[in-house]
């Protein structure tokens, strides 16, 4: 009898693989079975049943949601974080540590990162450890926000975030919304703030919120954006703000403002990792859009605001043709 048909030695096997702690050489040693038999005799145990594995994942609904915004959105992806059972205090503080936790395995020794300006990304920035890594260089990917505020722009959190993971941070030393596109187009042609927006749209692993476009916004409220470029953002139909880029319901850019800005847009990050974290009732439209455009890679949001998105029925755009 062949040892593929061997159902005791199998079953041997099996325990001392999976029982035992033995690896698959040390099994081969023993029994004189090659390494690559053992394994094909491993896996044919899992698929005839012999062997059943089973996790117990506290996690599991999360792990379910995630799966589902993966499919949904075509994302690389997704961590939904539940924050049932606690005050709203307690409930923020462990949303954003394990936000941080997270982002601390996407980064790389010498990786280039990219940060947003807003209260999101700057919540994340103090929550962050340093899980032994170094990063290269840490850019703002927009300009700032007005004169007040400045722990929501994102030069300051990309100093924030060197200070915690080494790396050189860089500044960008101009505001989100020039006054004209003359000013603007020369403002960008400026050594200094060209090599940052260079390094933007080249950086291995950007971090972004998504926005409104409404007044109760956070850049409205301190002064990024002025009511006129608003109101013209709102009369386009721009819903959401990601980066330096607006985008309609339907996922179509709305560019009315763009050449007046200073930052990178988000289809213009070409190379790298794109991780969004978003979230509550009020975004949910935002959010959805923002998705829908396909240039984000990972979304970071609750169970609740994940639970909207899924039930978000209309076609996902194809926009690979766009990228």
């Amino acid at each position: 009898m062949s040892v593929i048909h061997n159902q005791r030695l199998i079953a041997k096997i099996c325990e001392m693989y999976y029982l035992l702690n033995m690896s698959q050489k040390e099994i081969a040693s023993r029994l004189n079975i090659s390494r690559p038999h053992i394994c094909r005799i491993l896996s044919q145990a899992r698929e005839n049943g012999m062997v059943e594995i089973r996790i117990k994942n506290p996690y599991h609904k999360e792990t379910m949601i995630e799966q589902q915004l993966i499919e949904k959105y075509n994302l690389e992806d997704a961590l939904v974080i539940s924050s049932e059972g606690s005050n709203s205090g307690e409930q923020m503080t462990d949303f954003f540590r394990e936000i941080a936790e997270y982002l601390d395995t996407c980064l790389t020794n010498g990786m280039n990162l990219g940060v947003m300006s807003g209260k999101t990304v700057s919540t994340i920035a103090t929550h962050m450890k340093n899980g032994g890594k170094h990063l290269g260089v840490i850019v703002p990917l927009v300009g700032g926000l007005g004169a007040a505020n400045p722990e929501l722009h994102a030069s300051y959190i990309a100093m924030q975030i060197a200070s915690i993971y080494g790396g050189t941070p860089l500044v960008l030393n101009a505001p989100l919304v020039m006054s004209n596109a003359k000013t603007a187009s020369i403002m960008k042609r400026e050594v200094t703030i060209a090599e940052v927006l260079k390094l933007g749209r080249n950086c291995d692993v950007a971090i972004i919120g998504i926005g409104n476009v409404d007044k109760n916004s956070t850049t409205a409220k301190v002064g990024g954006i002025g009511d006129e470029d608003l109101g013209k953002l709102q009369d386009a139909g721009a819903v959401c703000s990601v980066c330096n880029s607006y985008f309609d319901e339907n996922s179509h850019e709305v560019d009315v403002i763009t050449e007046k800005s200073i930052g990178v847009g988000l289809k213009e990050i070409k190379r790298g990792r794109i991780i969004a974290c978003a979230f509550g009732e009020d975004k949910i439209t935002a959010i959805h859009a923002a998705l829908k455009t396909r240039y984000i890679n990972t979304l970071i949001t609750n169970a609740v605001t994940a639970s909207r998105l899924l039930q978000k029925n209309d076609i996902i755009l194809d926009m690979d043709d766009t990228k």
